[in-house]
């Protein structure tokens, strides 16, 4: 009954963070650039298996710090594909036709986005709500001090007569996206090691990109994730049953 406990346990955890994964992507589904969370679930035995090696011990990988039976191997994967494209008419919007990253000077560092609905900030800098200020091609903050512009489809922004180069955004890519992790709830990405590398990614002007979110596909996982967290806690009820007559009227006997 024991083991039963620890699947039924491990189950509704691992539909709660399904939950979570869901309920983030439904969010965000209204975020320009936002890039939808996949949530994979494995058991603890395949888990063992993949990491420790059948045949090659060599690669093997540490299980982690817990040594509970009830915690699944889990892991969250981002899908990076490119969303539709809206034409909003808005002179601060832009979308990346191709692969890349806006570069925002955040808080704690440089972030990326695909999020390219950008305002001009109190001190004229061209930012991102929430997300920092976008840099340039020289890897510094865009000043424009007006919103009164062209863009040209290689990122060179202009005075809106077009006489003047004000400046040109700093787009780039990643070699392997699996070296990005999500900061924040908002599209933001940090890098954990890989350097970026600027790319001739063209954009679309007073355009944006919408997320990538599947809302069918989100509600039909959600309401089968909620019926598997459903039925796990009411066999779990079951079990709880089961074993208070066994110590209170099996006992006896």
């Amino acid at each position: 009954m024991s083991k039963g406990f620890y699947d039924l346990t491990s189950s509704m955890l691992t539909q709660n963070r399904h939950l979570a994964v869901i309920g983030n992507n439904i969010t965000n589904a209204a975020t320009p650039g936002f890039k939808t969370d996949e949530f994979i679930a494995s058991t603890f035995q395949d888990e063992m298996f993949s990491r420790y090696g059948n045949i090659n011990h060599e690669d093997g990988q540490e299980l982690g710090t817990t040594l509970s039976m009830a915690t699944a191997g889990v892991q969250t994967v981002t899908d990076f594909s490119q969303g539709i494209f809206e034409q909003t008419g808005m002179s601060m919007d832009f979308a990346l036709t191709g692969n890349g990253f806006f570069q925002l000077q955040g808080e704690e560092g440089v972030v990326y986005t695909r999020n390219g609905s950008f305002i001009i900030d109190d001190e004229g800098y061209l930012s991102l709500p929430h997300g920092g200020r976008v840099l340039g091609e020289d890897n510094q903050p865009i000043y424009l001090g007006t919103d009164d512009i062209q863009a040209l489809p290689d990122g060179t922004i202009l005075t809106g007569d077009g006489n003047v180069v004000l400046a040109r955004l700093g787009i780039v890519d990643f070699e392997d996206y699996a070296t990005l992790q999500k900061s924040g709830d908002e599209g933001l990405f940090i890098t954990t090691g890989a350097q970026p590398v600027p790319t001739d990614t063209k954009i679309e002007w007073q355009t944006l990109e919408k997320s990538n979110v599947d809302m069918v596909k989100e509600m039909t996982d959600m309401m089968s994730s909620q019926r598997a967290l459903q039925s796990a806690a009411q066999v779990l009820k079951m079990y709880d049953q089961l074993l208070g007559k066994a110590t209170t009227e099996i006992g006896r006997v």
